[in-house]
C-alpha cells in the first residue's frame, strides 16, 4: 500500500472517533511510551483489543515526527484514506445535496478561503455540533483537511459531509436554484445575526480570517448579516463567529423556521 493511501491521525478524540466511525481502515495505533495511564486510555485500548487493532508503544520523538506536530496528546493512528481524498467524506456530491438531500430546516455551512487550519477544525466541530448538513469549502484559496484540522475537529471530520467544488459562485447558484437562501457575513451589514429573520434551507456563507466574503460571493448572497460587537475588540476569531451563526440559525430553526420561497428574487449586483 502507498503512502498515498495512508493519512496519521493524531489527537485523542480525532483517534477515538476513528476507531469508532470505520474501524476497518485503522492499521496501527501508536501511543507514546511517556503517556499516563488513564480510564480513557485503557478504554481506547479495550476498543483496539476487541477490533483486533494492534497498540504500539512509540517514544515522543518519533511520534512528533510520525504526526508532523508535538500538539498530538501522545496518540496516533495509521489509517488507509483510499477514497476519501485525505479523510474528506466524499458520498455526498454537491447534485445529491440538491436534489436529494435537502429539506425545510437544512443548514449548509459554506466557508470561503479559510487558511487556516485550526480555524476550519474548530469550524467543522461547531457544524457537527450544530447540526449542518454539509461543509462546503473552494478547492483553492483554503487549507485541506489535513491532520492539524481533524485533530481540532475532533473527530467531527468522520461525522460532518464535507464538499470541496471548484467554484464558488457556481455552487452558491446551484443550491439557490435547490430552494436555498443564502446568507452571508460582513462586518459592515446593515442587520444582526439576531435581527434577521432566518428563512430555510439556508446557507450561511463567511469568508476568510483576514479579507472576510470575496466581493463576487458577496453579490450571490441574498442578504448580509453580522454579530454585534459590544466591546473594544472588532471582529471575533472566525470559527468563533461560525460558531454564534450556526447556533442562531438552529434556533431559529428549532423555534419554528420560515420556509424559503422558490421565486425570481434577485441577488445583490446580480441580473
Amino acid at each position: 500500500m502507498s503512502n498515498r493511501n495512508i493519512e496519521i491521525i493524531y489527537g485523542y478524540h480525532a483517534v477515538r472517533h476513528v476507531l469508532s466511525q470505520r474501524p476497518h481502515d485503522v492499521l496501527e495505533i501508536y501511543i507514546a511510551q511517556n503517556k499516563k495511564q488513564s480510564t480513557r486510555l485503557d478504554a481506547l485500548r479495550q476498543t483496539c483489543k476487541t477490533a483486533l487493532i494492534s497498540v504500539q508503544p512509540i517514544s515522543p520523538f518519533r511520534l512528533d515526527k510520525l504526526a508532523q506536530a508535538t500538539n498530538h496528546q501522545g496518540i496516533a493512528a495509521r489509517c488507509r484514506s483510499e477514497g476519501r481524498a485525505g479523510g474528506v467524506q466524499k458520498q455526498v456530491t454537491m447534485a445529491a445535496l440538491c436534489a436529494e438531500r435537502l429539506h425545510d430546516s437544512s443548514v449548509i455551512l459554506m466557508l470561503d478561503g479559510v487558511l487556516d487550519p485550526h480555524n476550519l477544525g474548530a469550524c467543522i466541530r461547531s457544524a457537527d455540533a450544530a447540526g449542518v448538513d454539509a461543509v462546503i469549502l473552494p478547492g483553492n484559496r483554503s487549507v485541506g483537511v489535513n491532520a492539524t484540522v481533524k485533530k481540532v475537529a475532533s473527530g467531527a471530520v468522520e461525522t460532518t459531509n464535507i464538499m470541496t467544488v471548484t467554484n464558488v459562485a457556481r455552487a452558491l447558484r446551484q443550491l439557490r436554484e435547490a430552494g436555498c437562501w443564502i446568507i452571508g457575513t460582513a462586518s459592515a451589514a446593515d442587520e444582526t445575526i439576531y435581527e434577521a429573520e432566518i428563512t430555510f434551507p439556508v446557507v450561511l456563507v463567511m469568508g476568510s480570517e483576514d479579507g472576510g466574503l470575496r466581493q463576487n460571493t458577496r453579490k450571490h448572497c441574498d442578504r448580509l448579516v453580522k454579530i454585534p460587537m459590544h466591546g473594544s475588540v472588532e471582529s471575533l476569531n472566525m470559527s468563533v463567529a461560525a460558531g454564534v451563526c450556526l447556533y442562531e440559525i438552529r434556533r431559529q430553526a428549532t423555534a419554528g423556521f420560515k420556509p424559503a420561497v422558490p421565486s425570481t428574487r434577485g441577488i445583490q449586483g446580480v441580473e
